[in-house]
């Protein structure tokens, strides 16, 4: 599984991940923090867990999960932990 934290320029953090990890991402989720809420537009999708709110975009073919704020950058930070052990 490869999986990566990258810092943003904004301060925000990029979760990217392979598409095949897209399943276990999802499974880490729901397990730290409930339940996820999906809304899906033409280029991106937004996707909310444990209050706060995140871009799911497709780069290059690879997903990532973009927080804008450093609570979300935390909680990424959170998942990345556990699916890298």
């Amino acid at each position: 599984m490869a999986v990566a934290l990258l810092a943003l320029p904004s301060g925000g953090s990029s979760l990217e991940f392979a598409p095949e990890d897209t399943a276990a991402v999802r499974e880490v989720i729901a397990a730290l923090f409930g339940g996820i809420a999906e809304r899906l537009s033409a280029s991106y999708s937004t996707v909310a867990f444990a209050g706060e709110s995140f871009l799911l975009e497709w780069e290059w073919d690879e997903p990532c999960l973009i927080a804008t704020n450093a609570r979300g950058s935390e909680l990424l930070s959170q998942i990345e932990k556990r699916l890298n052990g």
